[in-house]
């Protein structure tokens, strides 16, 4: 088993001596297959099934605005048409565990603030 940091220091060590990552390998007896599996299981992100890994502070992609997007009604209510929103629900984890859900009408500007302040 290679960690996280024995990958960081394997590649840190192809760039400080300049030499191939092969050799490295060879010299330090991890198998090639061994080392791709660990860097590939730590690339990929750590996320539960049904959440979207989230990076990056740009504007989130477009999304399909209706323009009849309504916000569901309780208690048997008229639905009430939102000019730009979309009822939608939004579940997130923070690197710390907890677990919160947003709900409602949002805007492409609102979803953004709330990826931006993550």
């Amino acid at each position: 088993m290679l960690t996280r940091e024995q990958i960081e220091e394997i590649q840190r060590e192809i760039h400080e001596r300049g030499i191939s990552l092969k050799s490295l390998l060879q010299e330090k007896g991890i198998p090639n297959h061994q080392y791709f599996w660990w860097k590939r299981k730590y690339d990929k992100p750590d996320v539960p099934d049904g959440f979207i890994p989230v990076s990056g502070a740009g504007m989130p992609a477009a999304m399909a605005a209706s323009s009849s997007a309504s916000v569901p009604s309780s208690r048997g209510k008229s639905k009430a048409e939102i000019a730009g929103e979309n009822w939608m629900s939004i579940e997130l984890r923070t690197v710390g565990g907890t677990d919160m859900r947003i709900q409602g009408g949002l805007t492409p500007a609102m979803v953004h603030t709330i990826l931006k302040s993550l």
